[in-house]
C-alpha cells in the first residue's frame, strides 16, 4: 500500500470546528502554516494524536517524528511549534486536546495473520499476570499469556460490512509489517475521545497537563537524533493540553465496541451528530505505519448504518436499517470519496 499524507475535511459546516493532527505533519513549513492559518478559527478546538513525552522519556510518539529522513524529520518538529505558537496567538489559554492514550494503557492490540484473520492480543491479561508463584522449592508453571487472546469476529463483521475481507487484509497487514503485523487501532480510539472534547462534562475524561515545548539531539553525531519534547512545566511560557485520564480507558472501549457493531446505539448516534455539528479539518496519514486512518473513516461511515428494528410479515423478519437524512448522505458521500485513492489499492 503506497502511503499518503493529506488534509481531510470531514463533517458539515456547523457552530464548530475541529483541527485534528493525526499523522506526523511532513510538509513544507510554509505551507503548512498557510494550511493551519486557515484551519484555527474562533470557535475551532485543536486536537492532537501523541504521547507527550519528556526528554527522559525515550522516543516521542511517532506522530512527533520522522525517522526515514532528516529534512521531513525537521519539518515535523517546525510544524508542530509554529501550530502551538499560532494556537496561542489566537486562543491565548485555551487548552490543545491530547487524543491518545500511551501504549501501556492500551487494553487490546490486534495481530492480522498471514491468511486475514484478525486475533485480539489481551494487552490488559499480559501486564497484569506477574511473576510465577514460589511455593517452597516449587515454582509455579507462568500462565499462557494467549490464553485471553481471541479471533476477533466481531472487528472482522464490522470491516466485512464495509467490504474488507480477508484477501483485502491480507495485502493490508504489510502497513503494519513494522510493529510484526499488529495494530493498537489508536487512531480510532482517538477519534471516540475527540467526540468527548466538546461535551459539558469533558473534565470527567481529560485532565490538564502543562508542557513546554524543547528540541533536543540525543546524539551529536545523529542530525536525525533531534526530537520533539514536552517538559512538565507550570511556566506562562508553555502551553495548557488537555490529557485523557486513565479511568476513562475502559469506557472507551466499550464506545469501540459500540462503534463497530453492525446494530443502532448511542455511540454510532454520537458519532452522526458529532460530524453533523463540527467540520473536521484532519492531517493524516494513510498506510503510512497501520492501517488505523483508513479503518477511522470506515467507522465514521459504519455510524450511518445499523440494524435499528425489524418489521415481521407473513411469520417472517425483515430488518430495518437506519436511514440518513439528505445532509446525512452528503457527509457519507465525502467520506467514501476521501477512502477512494486507498481502496484502489486493494
Amino acid at each position: 500500500m503506497e502511503s499518503q499524507y493529506t488534509w481531510l475535511t470531514i463533517g458539515e459546516s456547523g457552530s464548530n470546528g475541529i483541527l485534528e493532527i493525526m499523522g506526523a505533519p511532513i510538509k513544507d513549513p510554509s505551507i503548512y502554516l498557510e494550511d493551519i492559518s486557515r484551519y484555527l478559527r474562533s470557535n475551532t478546538t485543536l486536537c492532537i494524536g501523541g504521547e507527550l513525552k519528556t526528554s527522559e522519556e525515550g522516543k516521542p510518539a511517532s506522530n512527533f517524528r520522522y525517522e526515514k529522513d532528516l529534512e521531513l524529520n525537521s519539518n515535523v518538529i517546525e510544524n508542530y511549534i509554529q501550530l502551538f505558537r499560532l494556537h496561542k496567538e489566537i486562543f491565548r489559554s485555551k487548552p490543545i486536546f491530547v487524543t491518545t492514550i500511551p501504549r501501556s494503557w492500551r487494553k487490546y492490540s490486534w495481530l492480522i495473520k498471514e491468511d486475514g484473520e484478525i486475533v485480539r492480543k489481551d494487552q490488559d491479561y499480559r501486564a497484569n499476570m506477574g511473576p510465577p508463584e514460589v511455593r517452597g522449592c516449587l515454582v509455579a508453571p507462568t500462565p499462557d499469556e494467549t490464553s485471553m487472546d481471541i479471533q476477533d469476529e466481531e472487528l472482522a463483521r464490522f470491516l466485512s460490512y464495509n467490504c474488507i475481507e480477508k484477501e483485502q487484509l491480507i495485502k493490508l497487514r504489510e502497513c503494519c509489517k513494522g510493529a510484526r503485523y499488529h495494530t493498537y487501532l489508536a487512531d480510532m480510539i482517538s477519534f471516540l475521545y475527540q467526540l468527548r472534547c466538546n461535551d459539558d462534562d469533558f473534565s470527567e475524561t481529560f485532565y490538564p497537563e502543562y508542557r513546554e515545548l524543547l528540541v533536543i539531539n540525543d546524539n551529536k553525531t545523529d542530525k536525525l537524533s533531534y526530537k520533539l519534547c514536552f517538559e512538565k512545566s507550570m511556566n506562562s511560557l508553555g502551553y495548557v493540553f488537555l490529557c485523557p485520564k486513565k479511568e476513562s480507558v475502559n469506557s472507551i472501549y466499550h464506545d469501540f465496541g459500540e462503534a463497530i457493531s453492525l446494530n443502532e446505539n448511542p455511540t454510532k448516534e454520537k458519532i452522526r451528530n458529532h460530524l453533523l455539528k463540527n467540520k473536521i479539518h484532519r492531517w493524516t496519514d494513510f498506510s503510512e505505519n497501520d492501517t488505523d486512518d483508513a479503518f477511522t473513516i470506515l467507522m465514521m461511515i459504519h455510524a450511518f448504518n445499523g440494524l435499528v428494528g425489524e418489521n415481521n410479515s407473513h411469520g417472517c423478519s425483515e430488518g430495518v436499517y437506519y436511514k440518513p437524512s439528505d445532509k446525512e448522505k452528503e457527509i457519507v458521500e465525502s467520506l467514501h470519496e476521501s477512502l477512494e485513492h486507498w481502496r484502489s489499492q486493494l
